[in-house]
């Protein structure tokens, strides 16, 4: 949610950067289970906006230039391809 390019988009849309990645998974047609213990932050996480072509387009940029990183807990013990915040999962 730090990165720049994210950070932009939000601040354009004049939301937070977890309702963008959130909005951008909807506007993608994928379901979203955003986890949260605050309040404030379950309240947040069911707001959603229409993204534009251009938004899109450079939040699918992120992922092809290397910029994607799955965040699963606990792990699964499944590699998708790309690194994860426990770092790749190494075969059995």
């Amino acid at each position: 949610m730090s990165d720049p390019e994210i950070q932009q988009v939000a601040e354009k849309n004049g939301v937070s950067a977890a309702t963008i990645l959130i909005s951008y998974h909807v506007n993608k047609g994928v379901v979203v289970l955003p986890k949260s213990v605050t309040e404030k932050r379950i309240s947040s996480n069911k707001e959603v906006i229409k993204l534009s072509e251009s938004d899109l387009a450079l939040l699918d940029g992120l992922a092809a230039s290397g910029k994607a990183k799955r965040i699963n807990t606990p792990k699964w013990g499944f590699d998708l391809g790309f690194d994860d915040w426990y770092g790749p999962v190494k075969s059995q």
